[in-house]
């Protein structure tokens, strides 16, 4: 169980994303951890407020390099789409994960971005995360295909450089970046 300061804190980002200024609404978010040897819980834990919220979610995994399970998932529908089927929501929350095919190219091919479009008009919002950034270009694949990117930083351990890199990076390409996150790294106890 989360505390109510973490509770209030995503219900804020959940909030952010729902009023960001621009033109266009924003349906789906890439967060991108980067410079971090784990991923983070930011998108499961957004995933997860927008569900409490009442909101249509949900949370695609594109992290392709751990992907190689038994259950199929977003890397099956981009190889075969009539391999489609019903995935699972609980509290209002739908998890695609990342499937049996661990090929981190299929982000590059063209029944990617087709694929992730049909699973995002399905929902109210679609929270995405893929492998971190620099260790992988997965954010740089996918940065222009999303409506917003939410960049994640650790406290004490990202540098500045390397979070600077990012964002030019995913601005290079033409990616709408929402802001950044900043976690906390684990307190050590002596």
């Amino acid at each position: 169980m989360a505390d109510a300061r973490t509770v209030e804190t995503y219900r804020s980002l959940r909030e952010t994303v729902k009023h960001a200024p621009g033109a266009e609404p924003i349906k789906s978010v890439l967060i991108v951890d980067v410079d971090r040897k784990s991923p983070s819980e930011v998108a499961r834990r957004l995933a997860a407020a927008f569900g409490v919220a009442g909101d249509n979610c949900v949370l695609i995994d594109a992290n392709f390099r751990a992907a190689g399970g038994d259950a199929s998932g977003l890397s099956d529908l981009i190889r075969d789409p009539d391999t489609a089927r019903e995935f699972e929501a609980i509290d209002g929350l739908t998890i695609v994960g990342a499937g049996t095919a661990a090929e981190p190219d299929l982000l590059s091919s063209r029944s990617f971005s087709t694929t992730l479009a049909a699973i995002v008009e399905q929902y109210d919002y679609a929270i995405v995360t893929c492998d971190g950034y620099p260790a992988s270009a997965d954010a740089i694949a996918l940065g222009p295909l999303v409506d917003a990117v939410i960049l994640v930083i650790s406290a004490g351990v990202t540098g500045r450089e390397p979070a600077i890199r990012a964002r030019d990076a995913l601005d290079r390409v033409g990616a709408r970046i929402l802001g950044m996150v900043v976690v906390e790294r684990p307190r050590r106890w002596f």
